[in-house]
């Protein structure tokens, strides 16, 4: 249990990080074979910040502050620092509220934190970052010229978490080096009498571990490759695994999954695993909040 432990609490894993992927084209890395986007939803006294872009493609427009991630750096660094350049402000994350896969290769992080400091940036101080930032009452109905409308989404998970995240209190980031990215499957099943099994891999050697798979859009076709064909509910991403200031550029993502049979096929390679009671009871908190879990998109 101590890795579904590390996992529910976002702690790093053990992780064999294999070669340096920069020195032979192995695995994940950021400006060759993958991008990595992190964006930042700021919400005080009932306003959201905005910054207006500089870009010749969308001059003009407002947007969250967002950006490219650069090697060697971390996903907190990042949007601390896309949010420093484009709006003048310091932050810290308080937690992952969404991961986007769009296309292969392209992977969006959005966060929601607090300000620590900086002065907003004021339209005498526009560069090629931005042209100025503002906190806006936000109305869907009346919005400022947006650059893309996925902000209303965006606003409303960050919202939900403002109101409720901080009864869940946790981080949901390891800094734990990959080569490569995967999906880590926490699957469980709840009985009537409120106990929580997961599903674990057999093992000749009585260890742990979990079922593991690439392609984050196939969680049913992964789901019957372990041995379950029943219904299931995606919860989110219970955690993300993660150091860019190693050498590799990978990730993990833990994805939370419920499933509604305890059914399983005769030739699976899983069986079920009581978990134990404390855990069991951070698990209910997790799948009884909105927030407990950061959105798959």
């Amino acid at each position: 249990m101590e890795e579904l432990r590390n996992v529910v609490m976002a702690k790093p894993n053990p992780q064999p990080t294999g070669k340096d992927p920069r020195a032979n084209n192995m695995g994940l890395v950021l400006k060759h074979n993958v991008c990595y986007v992190v964006g930042m939803v700021l919400i005080q006294e009932g306003k959201v910040l905005l910054i207006q872009e500089a870009k010749e493609s969308c001059r003009g427009s407002w947007y969250l502050p967002a950006g490219r991630v650069e090697p060697n750096e971390t996903l907190e660094a990042a949007v601390k620092r896309e949010v420093l350049e484009e709006a003048g402000l310091e932050c810290e994350p308080d937690a992952l509220i969404s991961v986007e896969y769009r296309l292969r290769g392209w992977v969006r992080f959005m966060f929601t934190g607090h300000v620590t400091g900086g002065v907003l940036k004021t339209p005498d101080k526009a560069d090629k970052e931005s042209l100025q930032a503002e906190w806006f009452l936000y109305d869907e109905k009346s919005p400022p010229i947006l650059r893309t409308s996925d902000i209303s989404e965006l606003i409303k998970i960050a919202s939900k978490w403002y109101s409720e995240g901080h009864s869940v209190n946790r981080r949901l980031i390891a800094h734990t080096s990959h080569v490569s990215s995967t999906m880590k499957l926490i699957a469980i099943h709840r009985h009537e009498e409120e106990r929580i099994n997961i599903l674990t891999l057999k093992s000749p050697l009585g260890t742990t571990s979990y079922p593991v798979w690439i392609d984050s859009q196939e969680t049913k076709r992964a789901l019957k490759s372990y041995g379950y064909e029943g219904a299931f509910e995606i919860k989110g991403v219970l955690s993300l695994e993660h150091d860019g200031s190693a050498s590799c550029d990978g990730l993990c993502l833990s994805l939370l999954v419920v499933l509604a049979s305890g059914r399983l096929d005769f030739f699976s390679k899983c069986k079920w695993t009581p978990v134990e009671e404390e855990l069991a009871a951070i698990l209910h908190t997790i799948l009884t909040s909105e927030v407990g879990c950061a959105k798959l998109i």
